[in-house]
């Protein structure tokens, strides 16, 4: 009788649980509260020859070309008809370039419209590894975008046109995606779609707003680094001043705020994004957004920065990387069983997209793709170490475990990181979200 009301009572718990897990995780603000390091350690750089090479057929003439190509479209509002024929364009211009492209559909209840997705792949049959180069083609309002973002496709295109004429170790992927403006849905759905293929998406570059100066005269572009993708900066950072004589950009840290990458993130890939700061005489989201506002002299220094370290990241061995593979990003579990994905909705309110809601005890399980010999892993609950979450050898897996205080079911959100070193001083990290109810 005893256990009888024992289990009607977990049950009843877990009921509530369930009834109150979704709007009380909204009043916790975003679903990303991300820390420490990218998941993945690459070699140094020294300057390449064959880069300083494409860096220099970077142009204005080849920038104009697709940017203009763009705006002649007009504004093009998420499911509209400029939108959808921006789409096949962009499209087209990729498989001019001999790309696999396709234009890949999303929807949710209330918007419609495409994103446009563009291969180069990797030459290296040992090599997953994708990296990522995002921008967004749609506009808000009346605007033609110019800036906002054509400025970023048209990078894309101008980087695709020229690394298409060369080979690299790994693929490099180039998104276009609608629905930006409107709550970030065509980001959201790609990079749910690749996780759900399990792609190994190692960095992701967003770009947008990049056509003009903060000031007149700068030589500055700006970065949304989240705080996880520290060495995804460090790298653009060293990249700039590698090839400063040719590029002549340095780049300024701005923190964050939600765009493109952001839907990277919550599905646990490392992202950044490159931006521009609002100006006063600058009108964004506007009519005014044309192509004559656009500095071609800074964009072409940028474009000149993101191709270097498109191709540098393309080409360099991955040393090692670590990749949570369970619990599953954006899934609700119960006793270690997932049994709902509620991200598949791609609905509403940001703060549910990603994160994933763990009831009950569930095991951290990961994947390390290293030649190396591994001699530590360490799993972690908001960057603290929980024992027995260090571990010397395989499997290398791990039941979660939250405080040892039982005062009140009801634990609320965390981050789930873990660390992994290498005989020969190689680290690597990876992270996610969890939102988690212990049940006593």
């Amino acid at each position: 009788m005893g256990e009888c009301k024992l289990m009607k009572k977990r049950i009843m718990g877990i009921l509530v649980c369930l009834m109150v897990i979704f709007p009380i995780q909204s009043a916790f603000g975003t679903a990303q509260n991300f820390k420490m390091t990218s998941n993945t350690e690459l070699s140094e750089l020294i300057i390449n020859s064959d880069i300083v090479d494409m860096i220099n057929l970077v142009n204005e003439s080849l920038i104009s070309h697709y940017l203009e190509g763009l705006v002649n479209f007009g504004p093009r509002l998420t499911g509209s008809e400029n939108c959808s024929k921006a789409a096949v364009y962009i499209n087209n211009e990729f498989k001019k370039l001999g790309l696999y492209s396709y234009i890949d559909p999303w929807k949710n209840l209330k918007y419609k419209s495409q994103n446009v997705i563009a291969s180069l792949n990797g030459t290296d049959p040992s090599s997953d590894a994708v990296f990522v180069l995002c921008a967004h083609y749609d506009t808000i309002g009346d605007s033609p975008g110019a800036n906002d973002d054509s400025s970023g496709v048209a990078t894309m295109l101008t980087i695709a046109n020229i690394c298409s004429k060369y080979s690299f170790n790994h693929t490099i992927r180039f998104v276009i995606t609608s629905g930006e403006e409107v709550g970030l849905y065509g980001s959201y759905d790609y990079a749910r779609k690749s996780y759900e293929r399990n792609e190994n998406i190692v960095e992701v570059i967003n770009i947008d707003t990049i056509g003009n100066t903060t000031k007149e005269g700068e030589n500055i572009v700006y970065l949304l680094k989240p705080e996880r993708s520290d060495l995804i900066y460090s790298f653009i950072k060293e990249t700039s001043e590698t090839y400063m004589d040719y590029i002549d950009l340095s780049i300024v840290n701005i923190g964050d705020r939600g765009n493109d990458h952001r839907s990277f993130l919550n599905f646990g890939y490392d992202a950044i994004q490159f931006v521009q700061l609002a100006r006063g005489d600058y009108p964004i989201h506007t009519p005014q957004d044309t192509i004559e506002k656009i500095n071609y002299e800074y964009l072409v220094k940028v474009t000149k920065l993101i191709l270097a370290t498109t191709v540098e990241l393309a080409g360099k061995p991955i040393d090692v990387q670590v990749r949570i593979v369970a619990p599953k990003e954006g899934y609700l579990y119960l006793f270690n069983k997932a049994i709902f994905h509620p991200s598949k909705l791609n609905i509403g309110g940001k703060n549910l997209r990603g994160l994933t809601y763990i009831i009950g005890r569930t095991t951290a399980k990961i994947n390390i793709i290293t030649k190396d010999e591994i001699s530590s892993v360490a799993f972690c609950i908001d960057g603290i170490s929980r024992f027995p979450g260090f571990l010397q050898q395989p499997p290398y897996e791990w039941k979660i475990e939250l405080s040892p205080q039982k005062i009140f079911p009801f634990t609320g959100k965390h981050i789930l990181g873990v660390y992994v070193c290498t005989n020969s001083g190689k680290t690597a990290y990876d992270e996610m979200d969890i939102f988690f109810i212990t049940l006593y």
